[in-house]
């Protein structure tokens, strides 16, 4: 296989990330364009904002935004929207990446053929970080333990997704991995939608 495979990947939702680890059991593939559409690899000083949603990356006791919010960067991937400009630049393009928000919590409240209709989902706003931040965090001696593959969609060319690579961590070093990418992805404070 290949790397471009990353970005052709039609198999189940909930074995993208054994797939990715599969192809590219290094990282390389995260420094080459995976996705079609995409305009190349995620770049280190990149910015990348993630969309929250409610009650998928909330707490049921306490309506905070909690861990739930990076966990599918350890079995789906974790899906991104990259900014590709300065985040101060990007403030006044928020509404735009909002739209996108709100268009994918409608599409998720009305369900498709792979997902039943889930009407409580609302689209609260991103969290942002940058790329380099994400691809630093390791809780052992291996690299890459964190990837962010540029998997452009059909409509979504500056889509991404983050990939955890737990292959041989023990279960607390899997959870300090996962609060590390949590901690690092709830640092900028959620950007609301208006």
């Amino acid at each position: 296989m290949a790397c471009e495979d990353l970005g052709r990947y039609a198999g189940p939702a909930d074995e993208f990330v054994t797939f990715a680890i599969g192809v590219d059991p290094l990282g390389g593939c995260q420094r080459v364009q995976v996705g079609r559409t995409s305009p190349g690899p995620i770049a280190d000083d990149e910015v990348l904002a993630r969309f929250v949603f409610e009650p998928a990356h909330t707490s049921r006791l306490s309506g905070e935004i909690d861990e739930t919010v990076v966990l599918d960067a350890f079995k789906y991937g974790a899906s991104v929207n990259r900014v590709r400009i300065d985040w101060t630049l990007a403030l006044p393009a928020l509404p735009a990446l909002h739209r996108q928000g709100e268009a994918l919590a409608e599409r998720i409240r009305s369900g498709s053929t792979e997902r039943p209709p889930q009407p409580e989902r609302q689209y609260l706003g991103v969290l942002r970080f940058v790329a380099d931040g994400a691809r630093a965090l390791s809780v052992d001696a291996m690299p890459a333990r964190m990837r962010l593959y540029d998997t452009s969609l059909p409509d979504d060319p500056l889509h991404g997704d983050i990939v955890a690579n737990c292959h041989g961590l023990s279960k607390v070093q899997k959870k300090e991995l996962r609060v590390r990418l949590f901690l690092l992805v709830q640092k900028s404070g959620l950007f609301p939608s208006i």
